[in-house]
């Protein structure tokens, strides 16, 4: 459509110099052959410039919202370090790869859709729009509020903005207006420029020269104008005024040279060449020497004279930026053969994007956990000539893979180790710097040595403590063997101690010579009776010392036996009694034998033999499975009868060996010998032991 109009264009115009021509006196004076000689220069001329033209429109293609573009109004184009071009619309942030179009928007995390302008630091975006700037990297957006933003200018990792009130710096997470002097601060900022020593800022009243845009010591006001854009040309700086033409700065001098083009709002070098862009009249061209070389407007190119910006990319591709028709591009015919530039687009831990680090210019080793070993790896080459041309390869470690147009690579189940991700591309046979990323996987933590280590050391120690327990438990149970064992042996020895002394030998001496005085006094009854007695008792202690236990019912039968001959060979005449109450018969019950003898004995030979009337009470009972006994005299009382003791040449241990057989009997066993008292007098002892009720039931 183009090329039709402006042929049309062409041939009106050409007829209307034709018609003037042959019209003017030169030439009606010329001779017939002249004037042919003339046309025939005239034709050679015209279709050279056709052909110009044709070649021309041929490399110039339009984008419009039919290609993809959200919007036909763009305000600027830049390039990022991977090719990427981008474009700054009224309606977002536009990201074109050389096929489609992709469009950021507020919902996209932008601070707003109006953009006016962008900037590519790297693979960073500096995204300026009439609330303030965005800031993209591979993560998302970073915001910050401000006024209009107009332009950026980046020097030594600082990035200043050009806003409707002065200059803003971008700090790691605010903004930070600068106090530079009020004419600054207070007017709109068209265009900053670092020389290298100096700073040029172009106002909307003024072009400023600053030595330092933080606290300057140089602030010199240069030309009052609304300059608009700023160049350096060599050791010259050219400034561009709205209305004013242009204006060549050197040593502070300001010289001026006019331009046919009004409302100009940008200068730009493309192609060793000067573009004077017009918001309304499109681009004039100057050659290296500011001369006039042509105009690019909708009377011989574009279909539009709202111009907004220009930009040469990386392959010297040309993109004319509009308000109303999109975008222009006009392929290079030289294009620039440059290595392919590489970058990373994402990484990934475990489907979970490096959000944290730039992955573009992380140049130490990324530390990861042993359950972090599943990466993926997405990277890019964008080259707008040669999309198709375009292959990759990576390197993990020493393995490289084979060149594809795969660009992403998934690396699942990686051992611990360190690792060297390199990936590359290539158009043709021009490959471009590869780009590295190093991680590390630790090892899990079962396989770590101090782990091992660990776990031996805890598994011997525990084999040690169950060994040691195990030792200890059969020491244990041997040593309760051997205290049973020696339990047992003392209450043997004890029982034998018990049954050697059951029979007391001063008692059987006594009772022998009781019964050779009667039978001296001819006193045959008693003595037969005594003697029966006697025999009865003797063949009783012999059947007891042969058992382990007997019935209480034989216990008491011997214990009558022998405190009737007490009372037949003591000279002191006292009483006894055994009672029962046991709620059972006293034939089911076992004790062992002559348990309760050395109690009796002891209360008659230390207890009532120094009283008259002497009586020894034995009570059996049945309390909570225990049988219960008490021996009661009314003796001189137990602490007493120790005293006659001390002094007594007799020595009785049979007390002491019955006390240690109760005890030893079990551990509810209890004995206790008291004294008992009436109005502050002792009138007598009373010995209580308890053993648990044993029947043979």
């Amino acid at each position: 459509m183009t090329f039709y109009l402006s042929m049309f264009v062409i041939m009106e115009t050409l007829h209307h110099i034709i018609k003037t021509v042959m019209k003017s006196s030169f030439v009606l004076s010329l001779k017939k052959h002249s004037i042919q000689r003339f046309t025939f220069l005239f034709l050679s001329c015209f279709f050279y410039g056709l052909i110009r033209i044709s070649a021309q429109n041929q490399s110039l293609k339009t984008y419009t919202k039919d290609n993809g573009l959200p919007s036909l109004h763009i305000n600027n184009v830049a390039q990022d370090n991977t090719g990427y071009i981008w474009l700054a619309s009224n309606k977002g942030l536009v990201q074109f790869n050389g096929k489609e179009f992709t469009s950021f928007t507020t919902k996209s995390g932008l601070i707003s859709n109006h953009i006016n302008t962008v900037f590519s630091k790297g693979n960073t975006l500096f995204i300026g729009t009439n609330k303030g700037v965005s800031i993209k990297n591979h993560h998302g957006f970073t915001n910050f509020e401000s006024n209009n933003i107009n332009c950026f200018l980046t020097v030594k990792n600082h990035t200043f903005l050009g806003t409707n009130k002065g200059i803003v710096r971008v700090r790691e997470d605010y903004l930070s207006p600068l106090r530079t002097n009020f004419q600054i601060d207070l007017n709109q900022i068209n265009d900053m420029l670092f020389d290298g020593n100096f700073y040029w800022i172009a106002t909307n009243k003024s072009l400023w020269k600053l030595d330092k845009l933080i606290n300057p010591e140089v602030l010199k006001r240069i030309d009052v104008n609304n300059y608009t854009s700023i160049l350096i040309n060599g050791k010259t700086i050219v400034a561009t005024t709205y209305n004013d033409g242009l204006k060549f700065i050197v040593n502070e001098e300001v010289n001026t040279q006019t331009i046919t083009t009004q409302n100009v709002t940008n200068i730009k070098k493309i192609n060793n060449q000067f573009w004077i862009i017009s918001e309304d009249n499109g681009i004039e061209v100057l050659d290296a020497n500011f001369n006039f070389v042509r105009n690019i407007n909708k009377y011989n190119t574009l279909t539009t004279n709202k111009i907004t910006s220009a930009f040469q990319d990386n392959e010297n591709n040309t993109w004319i930026s509009t308000k109303d028709s999109g975008i222009y591009f006009i392929k290079s015919d030289q294009p620039v053969q440059k290595k392919p530039t590489i970058s990373f687009k994402n990484i990934e831990v475990v489907f979970t994007s490096l959000d944290s680090i730039d992955i573009n210019n992380y140049h130490k080793t990324l530390k990861l956990p042993a359950d972090k070993n599943h990466l993926s790896f997405y990277y890019k080459t964008i080259n707008i000539n040669n999309l198709n041309k375009l292959e990759y390869r990576y390197t993990l470690n020493n393995q490289t893979s084979p060149w594809s147009t795969k660009s992403a690579i998934d690396l699942a189940y990686l051992s611990p180790g360190n690792y060297r991700f390199a990936a590359q591309s290539r158009i043709g046979k021009t490959e471009s710097t590869p780009i590295e990323f190093n991680f590390f996987i630790d090892t899990p933590i079962y396989k770590k040595s101090w782990f091992i280590w660990s776990g031996i050391g805890l598994a011997s120690l525990i084999l040690t403590l169950i060994i040691w327990f195990y030792i200890r438990r059969i020491q244990a149970k041997n040593k309760a063997k051997v205290a049973k064992l020696e339990l047992e042996n003392h209450l043997i020895s004890l029982e034998q101690k018990a049954l050697q002394l059951q029979m007391n030998p001063h008692f059987i001496f006594n009772v022998l010579n009781g019964i050779k005085a009667l039978g001296n006094s001819g006193k045959l009854a008693e003595l037969n009776t005594t003697i029966s007695k006697f025999a009865t008792l003797l063949r009783g202690v012999l059947h007891n010392s042969r058992q382990e236990e007997i019935s209480l019912t034989e216990e008491i039968a011997t214990l009558k036996n022998y405190i009737e001959l007490e009372q037949q060979i003591n000279s002191n005449t006292f009483e006894y009694s055994i009672t029962t109450n046991l709620g059972i018969d006293a034939e089911e019950i076992l004790i062992p034998p002559m348990l309760i003898q050395p109690f009796v004995e002891n209360s008659i030979k230390h207890g009532i033999s120094s009283v008259e009337n002497g009586k020894i009470t034995v009570n059996f009972s049945v309390k909570k499975n225990l049988l219960h006994c008490e021996i009661i005299d009314n003796g001189i009382g137990v602490y007493r009868s120790k005293e006659f003791k001390k002094i007594s040449p007799h020595k009785s241990v049979a007390l002491k060996v019955t006390q240690e057989r109760i005890q030893n009997l079990s551990k509810k066993s209890a004995f206790s010998i008291s004294e008992l008292y009436d109005e502050g007098r002792v009138t007598g002892t009373k010995v209580v032991f308890e053993i648990p009720l044993n029947t043979d039931f």
